[in-house]
Formats: structure tokens, C-alpha cells, sequence
């Protein structure tokens, strides 16, 4: 799987990966909204991992953009801390994970099932 992962935040970027596994072939990246969508435009990918908590672009603004660039690819939204509102996006049906929370284990879940039905929805769920 090629995983594109957009954050400002270093612990986010460092902390992800370990959640990936051998799930993962190639891994991008992105520090920024922008850069993101540069990615999302450039290269395959089968999935998204964007942190709410990244500066610039809101979550919602990105996952439209993300969505009209690369239909159809796969979006978890993260965020470091609780007090990000992951509501919206889990409204519209991408699935919201708090890290180091509790529920950590999520985007783990989250990646096997993916693996598991490549081009299925993942299940939404906020924490």
C-alpha cells in the first residue's frame, strides 16, 4: 500500500508509521495542506491519512479537494489531541482517530481492514 500522510506536526508524522506496520510499501510525507493535494494529484495512492490539526487548509476543504483530485481513495483523519472536532468528517464518512488516546488501536483496525478489502469504505467512527 502507498499511504500519503499530511501533518505539521512531527509527533504525528513519527507517531503514524509505527501504527502501519508491514502494511505499507511506500510512504509520503506532506507538511501541509497545499503539498498534500500536490501529492494527492501526482501520485497513486491507496490511502489519506490527514491530521486535523494541521495548520492552513481546514479538514473539510481538503477532503472535498482530495475527493474531486483521487475519487474513491480512502481518507482516516487524525488528530494528536481530543479537543479537535473530528464530527464533520465523520459525518461525511471518513473515520476520526484521536492518537495516543485510549482508542489508539484504531487506525491499526482501521489499516487491516483496509488491507483486507482494498476499495472498500472504511467504517466511520469518531473518538
Amino acid at each position: 500500500m502507498h499511504i500519503i500522510v499530511c501533518s505539521d506536526n512531527p509527533a504525528v508524522r513519527d507517531t503514524v508509521p509505527g501504527h502501519l506496520g508491514d502494511h505499507v510499501t511506500r510512504l509520503t510525507a506532506c507538511e501541509s495542506g497545499m503539498e498534500l493535494l500536490g501529492a494527492v494529484r501526482a501520485l497513486d495512492s491507496d490511502l489519506v491519512i490527514l491530521d486535523l490539526g494541521t495548520h492552513g487548509l481546514g479538514g473539510l476543504l481538503l477532503v472535498s479537494a482530495i475527493q474531486e483530485l483521487s475519487p474513491g481513495v480512502p481518507i482516516i483523519a487524525v488528530s494528536a489531541t481530543p479537543d479537535v472536532d473530528g464530527r464533520p468528517l465523520v459525518q461525511r464518512g471518513i473515520p476520526h482517530v484521536v492518537l495516543g488516546s485510549e482508542h489508539d488501536g484504531d487506525l491499526h483496525a482501521l489499516l487491516v481492514q483496509l488491507a483486507e478489502r482494498r476499495g472498500a469504505v472504511l467504517g466511520a467512527g469518531s473518538r
